[in-house]
């Protein structure tokens, strides 16, 4: 097996690899370039771009399309052509694309021959286009989505439009695994992913080989390895929001049969957003984020047959949080007046503070902003190899900590109300053991042994801010009351006071305008003093109950008002084995098993320490509550949760190489994610146990390479088919695991890098997805529904058998062109890329409701890149821009927190005030590498 070049890209194609370059000419043109071989500089995400929804769009892929055609129609006659003299521009002329080796089935094997949907990237391609996170990695890669939230633990990892959100107890839908190592929450692979050699994106479920969590497909990332020569290289940047990034590496041998390898990163830049709300300690600059990685290898070599890798790292994230705007179609007249009244120092009056609504993406805020993430992971690993008569035994160990506390301004309104302090906390230790056969014989197998150990912890209080009890809680309690005027008037006329009368009565009283029993006689001179006295003592004031309201709750603890614990303590162990029969030279069929046996056992308590957030009158389960309690939390006490389940997955897959470059496959597989418990409090009785969720996944493929090595293009269809769907229904104060019937994915997956010429290099990736639900009667109401839901009893759920999933947009296509060149009479190159990408409609609601105010638009991103390199390869300088039309975009969209409770909901179309994650807007900057 030939070893791939250290700038052998990989390319967003399923799969593909470049064969190794013939002259070092070439190298500037793929090596030398950035340019991957899994080039998915853009993942192809399906498009019938709408380019009505931008001019910019239109332009951008105009410029693309005339690259690639240039390139297509230039002199292919000369292809044989080498590079002229020094200086000289390199001459026209097809090249190959280089060969790429993954390990998606557990060995190194060239992308081409392996039957699974897949993109690739090198570490070289993912530096060279400015990757550096997986939310970056995501917008290259069809049907893949990082869709981020408030703060990091909140994120979610989306493969074929299905993914859950990684701040509770359900388990992912994607699974990563870095060097081997399973990391469970998606909150800890949000850093900068530092010094890699491979990442494979992995779609479908990988229920035998990878196993219980991924069951719509896996990540699986190989970071760089000790070398016996001595090389290194460090990259340092500079760009618009005063961001900030170093990273380097450094390797070689320490002594006879030894080598090391560290690395690290480094990132900082100030936040996207203003805030004009510094209240306090309010931020007025929102989102900045920091992070630090490092990575520690050493390599042993003891005998001939065995080597050993012992792994270090540690990480650290410090955040910010979002930019999250309101969402200004979504504002009826009546929702800012509202909140004035609301927030205002003067009772049942207009004039307190707002939050911005001018513009969605504006990146401009007025509201509490003090949200904070402190993220920090270590862990370490032993990966040892054994080879014993052709076969290799192989075993990787782990064990890894991850800690995340998280600061949350709750409510995102312009006064310091409720705060969300949560820890998160999970420690993990893993065993696997692989036995793989000999290559190249009739048969090959891999078989393996794997056991898993979790605990996770989640504690989340929420405190009661300054602004909270008062002037809020008052004015909420009195407008409840004020609201009653009507009720109020009937009753009076139902006791023989006339019209007008009742009315201003009434309406006098409660809103403290008349306040004796003279001015109950002023208004109706006909009533007598112990008839005055009598209507004053009965009819209500708002402003006194208001204010008694605002009494119990500041008498209560202000500081984990609401205490909520949740632990979990989890074992998984699964047998698998797969096992591949070559019937002749074309043909093979490979079948694979897995058993998979979980246990869980947990524990939940909530507890109030304030009335005013329990159950209020009406409920049944108010325990510690005022009449006018705001229906956030109960008490609740589960000590003594359990989870068991096992599963078995299998796979079944046969391929036919029809000619030398073309194979054509065809895969029915299953996968299994594990039930669990329902970790976030409630205000009302929720089940706290969950069923699993099962995929079966029907696969056909052909993987070519065409045009004598000049093209690489791979196509998959699939269906896939999802039972026992976890959903998160939201009842107006809390998610709430659910299993929530079937629901369907099917599409298709397009990759296709090609080198024309030398100097040209392009990728075109495209998904199309078809999405629905083939059974959801229970699926979460609209806002409306639920803020009109009677205290303590369950929102009316709706039936969406037959719509579409959120985060599952038709279309997701993007287009890459590189050119690279020799500057006139230097040994230096220069190039240019670059990028356009397009993601179609989609609902991006963090709520299943189809509620079309979640609906984002299609949108499109365009990146360049140009700069310039040394003829050695050492040196390289780059400028770059990103987003460079400015679009605006949601990455989720979200209700108002407790807008149901505000009253920030519309009677006609049952939403309410909703609020967007802004994605990242237009940035710059430039980069100088150095490496040896």
């Amino acid at each position: 097996m030939e070893k791939t070049s250290p700038r052998s890209f990989l390319r967003d194609l399923n799969v593909f690899e470049l064969r190794e370059v013939e002259s070092k000419s070439l190298c500037y043109l793929t090596d030398c370039m950035g340019l991957t071989a899994s080039g998915n500089h853009a993942p192809a995400r399906a498009g019938g771009i709408s380019m009505s929804n931008s001019n910019h769009a239109e332009r951008y892929l105009k410029i693309l399309v005339a690259l690639t055609t240039v390139g297509w129609f230039a002199p292919v006659w000369s292809q044989g052509e080498q590079a002229g003299a020094t200086g000289d521009p390199i001459q026209p002329g097809a090249a190959r694309i280089e060969e790429i080796v993954v390990t998606a089935q557990k060995r190194p094997e060239n992308v081409q021959d392996v039957p699974i949907s897949i993109t690739t990237f090198t570490g070289e391609f993912m530096e060279d286009s400015g990757l550096h996170t997986l939310q970056d990695l995501s917008l290259f890669t069809p049907n893949l989505t990082l869709s981020h939230s408030s703060q990091v633990a909140n994120n979610r990892i989306i493969m074929r439009g299905l993914g859950s959100v990684g701040d509770n107890a359900i388990e992912p839908s994607v699974a990563v695994f870095i060097d081997g190592v399973y990391y469970p929450r998606t909150a800890s692979v949000v850093g900068s992913l530092t010094d890699l050699e491979m990442v494979e994106v992995l779609r479908g479920p990988q229920g035998t080989l990878f196993g219980r969590n991924a069951s719509m497909g896996a990540l699986n990332i190989r970071t760089a390895q000790p070398t016996d020569e001595m090389e290194g290289n460090l990259r340092v940047g500079y760009g618009s929001y005063d961001a900030m990034r170093v990273s380097g590496a450094l390797s070689g041998g320490i002594m006879e049969n030894t080598s090391g390898r560290v690395s690290f990163s480094y990132s900082d830049r100030n936040g996207y957003g203003d805030n004009t709300f510094t209240t306090g300690q309010s931020a007025s600059d929102v989102g900045e984020w920091r992070d630090l990685s490092l990575r520690g290898k050493l390599y042993f070599t003891p005998t001939d047959t065995l080597d050993i890798t012992l792994s270090a790292d540690y990480s650290e994230v410090d955040n910010g949080g979002g930019v999250i705007e309101v969402k200004t179609d979504t504002l009826l007249p009546t929702y800012l007046p509202t909140l004035s009244v609301i927030l205002n120092d003067t009772p049942l009056t207009p004039g307190g503070p707002v939050p911005d609504g001018a513009d969605t993406f504006d990146y401009t805020l007025n509201q509490d902003h003090r949200d904070l993430g402190d993220d920090r992971q270590m862990g370490f690993a032993a990966d040892i190899n054994l080879d014993v008569n052709g076969h290799t035994i192989r075993s990787i160990t782990s064990f890894r900590d991850w800690e995340n506390d998280t600061f949350e301004s709750a409510l995102r309104l312009p006064a310091d109300l409720l705060n969300r302090v949560t820890g998160y906390e999970t420690e993990t230790v893993s065993q696997e053991l692989q036995i793989l056969s000999p290559t190249g014989g009739r048969f090959e197998y891999v078989a393996g042994v794997y056991y898993y150990d979790e605990e996770y912890r989640i504690d989340q209080d929420f405190d009661l801010g300054d602004d909270f009890c008062n002037p809020t809680i008052r004015n909420l309690v009195a407008g409840r009351v004020a609201r009653a005027i009507p009720t109020i008037t009937a009753n009076l006329v139902a006791s023989g006071i006339p019209q007008p009368f009742a009315g201003q009565l009434a309406g006098g009283i409660v809103t403290g305008a008349i306040t004796s029993v003279a001015q109950i006689q002023a208004v109706a001179p006909f009533l007598s003093a112990a008839q005055a006295a009598g209507i004053l003592a009965t009819v209500p004031s708002a402003l006194t109950i208001g204010a008694a309201a605002a009494a119990a709750c500041t008498a209560g603890d202000q500081i984990s008002a609401i205490d909520g614990e949740f632990s979990q303590s989890m074992s998984s162990f699964a047998l698998y084995g797969q096992l591949t029969f070559h019937v002749n030279d074309r043909l093979r069929v490979t079948g694979g098993l897995r058993w998979t046996d979980d246990e869980k056992d947990g524990s939940y308590l909530q507890t109030l320490n304030n009335p005013i957030v329990d159950a209020p009158t009406g409920s049944p389960y108010r325990t510690i509550g005022l009449p006018f309690s705001v229906n956030l939390r109960i008490n609740e006490s589960f000590p003594n949760l359990r989870f068991e389940d096992d599963a078995l997955t299998w796979l079944a897959n046969i391929s036919y190489h029809a000619t030398d470059d073309i194979m054509v496959f065809g895969t029915y597989s299953t996968g299994y994610k594990s039930g669990g418990f329902n970790s976030d409090g409630a205000n009302r009785a929720i089940p706290r146990t969950f069923s699993s969720e099962t995929v079966d996944n029907y696969e056909l493929g052909v993987k070519s390479s065409l045009l004598d090595g000049g093209m690489i293009a791979n196509l998959t269809l699939f269906r896939t088919e999802i039972n026992d769907f976890q959903d998160r229904v939201f009842d107006g104060v809390s998610f709430i695991v659910q299993n929530a019937g079937e629901l369907r994915q099917q599409g298709l997956e397009l990759d296709i890098q090609a080198r024309p010429l030398e100097q040209l290099y392009t990728v075109f990736g495209l998904s199309w997805l078809d999405s629905e639900f083939l059974t959801f009667t229970n699926a979460t109401a609209m806002p409306y529904v639920i803020a009109t839901t009677p205290p303590g009893l369950v929102p009316p759920g709706q039936d969406l058998t037959g719509k579409r999933n959120h985060f599952s947009p038709e279309w997701h296509i993007s287009l890459m062109a590189e050119w690279t060149d020799r500057l006139p009479n230097m040994d230096w190159s220069w190039f240019t890329r670059a990028e356009f990408n397009h993601l179609s409609e989609q609902n991006v609601g963090a709520e299943t409701n189809q509620n079309p105010q979640s609906l984002q638009e299609g949108y499109s991103l365009f990146n360049a890149r140009g700069g310039f390199r040394s003829p050695d390869e050492k040196w390289e300088i780059a400028a770059f821009v990103r987003n460079a039309a400015d679009e605006g975009y949601c990455q989720t969209i979200f209700n108002q927190p407790i807008g149901t409770t505000l009253g920030l909901v519309d009677p006609v179309s049952r939403g309410g005030m909703q609020r967007c994650v802004l994605g990242t807007p237009r940035t710059w900057g430039f980069e100088v590498g150095y490496s040896f």
